[in-house]
């Protein structure tokens, strides 16, 4: 249904006259160099990849390999196992555990950082970092991170209005199975709300953190951070009554996809570097997504 995707680096080398620790200083310096080699700027390029990469979105699912389509089949599973038996019992538990303190950790972190207003500034920082030093990973970060919000966002709400499912705290008793369909625009919320399916926090904040966490992969503690945090605002939206355990899953999956598709496809490229700056021989590195 929507592209979840495996986390794939293939790096092919070939190596001249190096062994031993020239062979890590060789991935040092490719990943080094692969850094310096490409840049993203604001220009037409840029914003054109938002339309190529959102037509991705539509065009890869009829490439996937066996793979990928399990990955699929099992998320689109396990959401309609959550909607069918599991929805309710975790809107139970969360609710019975609610306390002052998941509320105002949600209300001063966890909802904006979600909702974009901590990770846009961030992404901001991210490029002025970039553009003050030189740094033209960290401007690749911030301008592609952007574009995995922007499309996740809007798809996301295009579903919402399609769907038009009830939030927890919309009916008494709370009814996961309260879906007003396409062609309901009214009722007491408004035209636009009856929006819970998916999580649009959840997906947006997995969307950047996917892409930040594959720029710094090397980085251990960056995609565990990175990872972690989204996991937690996922969560969150849980424990304050939001969403349900459905709407999680879901948009957590979209925001992982398309975060990924952003960024192999932004390094879809054949690149032959330098094994070091000081060896022979060269590295071959082919991106894909």
């Amino acid at each position: 249904m929507f592209r979840v995707t495996f986390l794939v680096f293939v790096f092919v080398c070939i190596h001249c006259l190096a062994d031993g620790q020239e062979k890590r200083d060789s991935v040092e310096s490719t990943a080094y160099q692969r850094s310096q080699a490409r840049e993203t700027s604001f220009n037409c390029a840029y914003f054109n990849s938002y339309l190529t990469d959102t037509k991705s979105v539509f065009t890869n699912p009829f490439k996937w390999n066996a793979g990928k389509i399990v990955v699929a089949a099992a998320i689109t599973t396990g959401t309609i196992a959550l909607i069918a038996w599991g929805d309710r019992p975790v809107q139970q538990f969360f609710s019975r555990n609610e306390s002052e303190f998941i509320d105002k950790s949600s209300y001063y972190f966890f909802d904006p950082l979600g909702s974009g207003l901590i990770s846009i500034p961030a992404l901001g920082a991210f490029y002025a970092y970039g553009a003050i030093w030189k740094d033209k990973r960290a401007k690749e970060t911030a301008l592609k991170g952007l574009e995995a919000y922007v499309i996740t966002v809007v798809l996301t709400n295009v579903i919402k209005q399609v769907a038009h499912r009830h939030r927890p705290y919309q009916d008494l008793p709370p009814d996961p199975h309260a879906w007003n369909g396409p062609f309901d625009w009214g009722g007491e919320y408004g035209p636009f709300g009856y929006n819970s399916f998916p999580s649009g926090h959840s997906s947006s904040v997995f969307a950047v953190a996917t892409v930040v966490a594959l720029e710094y992969w090397h980085t251990k503690w960056v995609p565990a951070v990175c990872f972690g945090l989204a996991g937690i605002t996922a969560i969150y939206r849980l424990a304050v009554n939001q969403h349900w355990a459905s709407d999680v899953l879901f948009g957590s999956a979209i925001g992982f996809a398309v975060g990924s598709m952003v960024y192999f496809n932004a390094n879809k490229k054949v690149q032959i570097l330098p094994v070091s700056s000081t060896g022979y021989g060269v590295t071959l590195i082919y991106h894909f997504n």
